[in-house]
């Protein structure tokens, strides 16, 4: 009973933190952007069904400019990639009801309010939301192994040529993993790339990881921001940076970079919370996990990590 009742306690300042983060004033501005992007991929898919309705989205187009308002009057601007996002998705919802001859009050009033987004945002020549057309990919049989390859030959490595890394070939690592999925396209992770001279700041979070803590060059932090969700969506803001993370651990393999997951508790934590501070990351953001990364070395040993059979991780309904 005494046990049950420390998990219920504790389970409610947990939760109290993340309520706190999700309500804080200090974070209104990040709350209407990810409401901004959810409306405007909400735009996208409804253009990108095989049977598109003539006028949908009125209500969630209107929504979202008044998102865009309450954003410019908080902040003074709406030159921020969002609202250009949602313009140029807007661009693209006239378009189609134009080739198809459909007009209405609510199109005249949409095209109003691209208008208005115009008159306040830079001209760019780079279409920044809306729909594309995608011709069929397929890849040879060649393709398809060097791809296999690649999954087979992803181990989570312990030991690391004490090397530094080519800082050009981690970013190009990271952007290509940003090219993961990500709910409603908000994209709401971060990443913090940690030197190997500044990991005394991570507060003893390294302790217990199997003694290589040494090996490690760079740490890559992966964070979840909260407030990019409604409180309704809960621990939803998890499971994109978790995307990410594995998007992460091929994408350093292509370019020659070991990694190995470094998990930790992702709900609030003192440890989590007082290791944010040091290292100025936002309130506002749940630390997701880490990548201890490094280069390889010409032959290393990694466990076998046997993986168990189809059958027992598949169910057919």
């Amino acid at each position: 009973m005494i046990e049950r009742f420390r998990f219920l306690v504790s389970t409610v300042r947990k939760a109290s933190i993340v309520y706190a983060c999700l309500h804080d004033k200090k974070f209104v501005a990040n709350r209407l952007l990810g409401e901004i992007l959810r409306n405007t991929h909400s735009i996208e898919k409804g253009l990108s069904i095989e049977n598109v309705r003539l006028g949908f989205g009125i209500a969630k187009i209107k929504e979202a400019f008044g998102f865009c308002c309450k954003y410019e009057n908080l902040t003074g601007t709406m030159n921020v990639i969002p609202i250009m996002m949602f313009r140029d998705a807007l661009v693209s919802y006239l378009t189609f009801h134009e080739e198809n001859r459909f007009t209405n009050t609510d199109i005249l009033e949409v095209q109003e309010i691209v208008n208005h987004l115009s008159s306040r945002l830079s001209t760019t020549f780079e279409h920044k939301g809306g729909y594309s057309k995608i011709e069929r990919k397929s890849y040879t049989a060649e393709e398809q192994d060097t791809m296999c390859r690649l999954f087979e030959d992803r181990h989570s490595v312990r030991e690391f040529a004490h090397t530094p890394i080519d800082e050009n070939d981690l970013n190009k690592a990271i952007k290509l993993a940003m090219r993961c999925p990500s709910a409603c396209n908000r994209q709401n992770y971060r990443l913090y790339i940690i030197d190997k001279n500044k990991f005394s700041l991570m507060k003893g979070w390294m302790d217990g990881i199997g003694g290589f803590a040494n090996d490690i060059e760079k740490i890559l932090l992966v964070t979840g921001r909260m407030s990019d969700f409604r409180h309704t969506e809960e621990l939803q803001y998890l499971i994109s940076p978790t995307v990410f993370a594995s998007y992460l651990t091929l994408s350093l393999q292509i370019v020659g970079i070991g990694c190995c997951f470094i998990q930790r508790t992702i709900v609030p934590s003192r440890r989590n919370e007082s290791m944010k501070s040091v290292l100025s990351i936002p309130a506002d953001e749940q630390i997701v996990c880490a990548l201890g990364i490094g280069n390889f070395k010409e032959s290393y040993k990694v466990p076998i990590s046997y993986r168990l059979p189809y059958n027992e991780i598949v169910t057919h309904l």
